[in-house]
């Protein structure tokens, strides 16, 4: 086991490990702690991860009161691994420290130039690769035994890739019949000529070429039943797979944290940087600077579970989308919705007396109660315990592929002051549904208040390319019976929107207030099954010195 690991694996409650100053703690993979039974919500399918095996830097459980002080420290990894790995612990802290991969995963190379599919293209220093067969295979660095640690073919049917601009800041999608090679030629160290198969493929002089496999077999972290997480002062450089995952937690803090590409690289992970799903009490993102996602900032969810049998005063419900499973759901004692699955309102209320897991996929439940009415076999049922509040406040989210804040939680939200920049989608996204991603569920007050927003939504992955989007996935639809209760979009200052106007669009939603907000452009609501909307004080400036 490599020097850190120990270190943290001989704490005891109430310890607080300070690292030495600025040290730089090189984990490996073959050194690591392994682990296996750690199933992890929206990451791997069964055959990608089916024993949930999760190699890690630093693992606790069962531990309370514990800070871990980085002290300027450093933490490189060797391979791929999950580094953070918290099983029901409560009172930790984790400050000051580094986090960063020697090799990323995420592979990056710039056209140098581009003359009708003969490209010359300069590969990042720090993306390792050989020739093989016309093509370039992506690979780590070795591992102790002298093989890389992972690799994978630039052609193959696993790779996605993503094209930012450093000209313009923006990130976005390139099918791979752009990308793929004809030929492969090495000119010098790390720079190749290359034939595209698309000659016409869009991909001019000076972009950058991000690729990765699209497998989730790691995350930034793990932390799971774990009570009271604080984290402030940590730099995350690169994380593979997906991020920092919290699943069934309660109470989690980041305060003043990077989560931002290393000097010469344009991607911190290769999906969403924080993925909260099926927590409770109240989760606080504050001051966080981050850029480079190659999906969303901030996912907060719960989990639909299809009802699949029924047995008078018991139900089985099964995990449905093939990206979740295997981890606990459901707790003796906690609530539980049943949920419409065609309109995804709730009809009855229950008590959860007893659990029992099945298999990766089935848990039966126990309730004090079963409706006659459940529709076995598509309605759902929701977690209504774990369902946090969000606050989300002087943060700074910058050029990314993907969304701002998606959030499906009943919980109270507050989204304020913060500065949402290039983003690919829309700054706020709410959806909820129970027949495609399974995530859950309805929002009751969300505040959008003091917030910059700059040239979002720029793929227009929506009519209009609103910046605030409100589209939960409703099959049959009822008027005046919505999903959403309360949105509240106020002092809000909206710039350079992608299309000739700034659009918020609306659906299945109780009450929206929309006030004091200023735009650079003119700017409507679309609206379909909304109750109310409140429209007053809105300004239009083009002049950005009055946008204040």
């Amino acid at each position: 086991m490599n020097i850190l690991s120990e270190i943290i694996s001989a704490a005891v409650n109430g310890d607080t490990i300070t690292l030495e100053k600025d040290r730089i703690y090189h984990v490996r993979q073959d050194d690591c702690i392994t682990l296996n039974g750690y199933y992890c919500s929206n990451t791997a399918k069964k055959h990608e991860n089916p024993n949930g095996r999760r190699d890690t830097a630093i693992f606790l459980k069962n531990k309370k009161d514990i800070t871990i002080d980085g002290n300027g420290a450093s933490l490189i990894i060797h391979g791929k691994m999950t580094p953070f790995l918290f099983d029901n612990c409560e009172n930790i802290s984790v400050i000051n420290l580094t986090v960063d991969y020697a090799c990323p995963t995420m592979s990056e190379f710039r056209v140098l130039s581009n003359d009708h599919g003969e490209c010359v293209i300069r590969i990042n220093d720090e993306c390792l690769y050989r020739i093989e067969d016309n093509t370039i295979v992506w690979m780590g660095e070795d591992d102790l035994s002298g093989k890389p640690y992972w690799q994978d073919c630039h052609n193959g049917n696993r790779r996605h890739f993503k094209i930012y601009d450093p000209s313009t800041d923006l990130t976005r999608d390139s099918g791979r019949a752009d990308i793929d090679f004809e030929s492969v030629e090495e000119i010098a160290p790390n720079t190749l000529k290359v034939i595209l198969k698309n000659k016409n493929a869009d991909l001019p002089q000076g972009v950058i070429v991000q690729t990765r496999n699209i497998v989730r077999d790691h995350t930034g972290s793990l932390f799971q039943n774990c009570k009271n997480l604080f984290f402030r002062n940590l730099h995350i450089r690169f994380m593979h797979g997906l991020g920092m995952v919290s699943q069934y937690c309660e109470n989690i803090c980041y305060r003043d944290c990077f989560f931002t590409p290393s000097d010469g690289r344009t991607v911190a992970s290769t999906a969403d940087f924080f993925q909260f799903s099926g927590c409770k009490g109240n989760i606080i993102l504050e001051n966080i600077e981050a850029k480079g996602a190659h999906d969303d900032y901030v996912n907060v969810h719960g989990t639909h579970l299809r009802i699949t049998e029924r047995y008078k005063n018991q139900v089985t419900v099964r995990f449905m989308h093939d990206e979740s499973w295997g981890f606990d759901a459901f707790f003796v004692g906690d609530t539980v919705d049943f949920i419409r699955y065609d309109t995804l309102i709730p009809y009855f209320t229950s008590k959860v007396t007893g659990v029992k897991r099945l298999n990766d996929t089935d848990i039966l439940l126990t309730l004090d109660a079963v409706p006659d009415s459940a529709v076995i076999g598509k309605d759902v049922l929701e977690n209504a315990t774990y369902t946090p509040n969000l606050t989300v406040r002087g943060c700074r989210f910058g050029s990314t592929s993907g969304r701002g804040i998606l959030c499906t939680t009943r919980g109270r939200v507050v989204i304020e002051n913060n500065h949402f920049e290039k983003l690919w989608g829309p700054a706020l996204l709410i959806e909820d549904d129970c027949n495609f991603w399974f995530e859950s569920g309805y929002t009751t007050n969300i505040s959008f208040i003091g917030n910059n927003v700059d040239h979002c939504d720029h793929h227009i992955t929506y009519d209009g390319a609103p910046v605030i989007r409100y589209t939960p996935k409703v099959l049959n639809e009822t008027e005046g019976i919505y999903v959403h209760k309360k949105l509240t979009v106020k002092g809000n200052i909206f710039r350079n929107p992608v299309c000739d106007s700034h659009s918020i669009h609306l659906e299945h939603l109780c009450e929206a207030i929309i006030e004091n907000n200023s735009f650079d452009a003119p700017f409507n609501i679309t609206s379909h099954n909304v109750g109310s909307i409140t429209d007053r004080g809105n300004t239009v400036s083009t002049d950005n010195e009055d946008l204040r």
